[in-house]
């Protein structure tokens, strides 16, 4: 029968295990944290053009020019021209981004993240 009064606590590799799987993840959410934020500020200006008035009026250049300025003014980088496409159809406008952003962790190891939000706008 084993005392407990003998059992010591975590040994030296134990803890060296530990501490760098607490580092991977906090590499992992250094790294991505940005990524959502950006990607929260293109959902933000997605739901902004949506409360624009009179935009599904609007030619669909106009459109995407008002929203890539709202990108460039929040400093997105990641969402280029060929990432937005603007549909039409009957009275609506929908507006569809679709984008991956891939960050390099260490060595060959990369995280790659997908996003892909959509909006529809109203003539008025």
């Amino acid at each position: 029968m084993l005392s407990i009064k003998k059992q010591h606590g975590l040994s030296g590799i134990g803890w060296l295990f530990v501490l760098s799987l607490i580092g991977f993840f906090v590499l992992m959410g250094l790294k991505m944290a940005p990524v959502y934020m950006e990607h929260y500020t293109i959902k933000t200006a997605l739901e902004s053009l949506e409360r624009e008035p009179f935009i599904g009026q609007k030619p669909v250049s106009a459109i995407r020019k008002m929203f890539m300025r709202r990108l460039d003014i929040n400093y997105v980088t990641n969402v280029k021209k060929d990432h937005i496409k603007i549909k039409r159809s009957g009275g609506r406008t929908t507006i569809d981004v679709n984008y991956e952003v891939r960050e390099h962790l260490f060595a060959n190891l990369d995280v790659v993240m997908t996003f892909n939000e959509s909006v529809m706008l109203n003539a008025n």
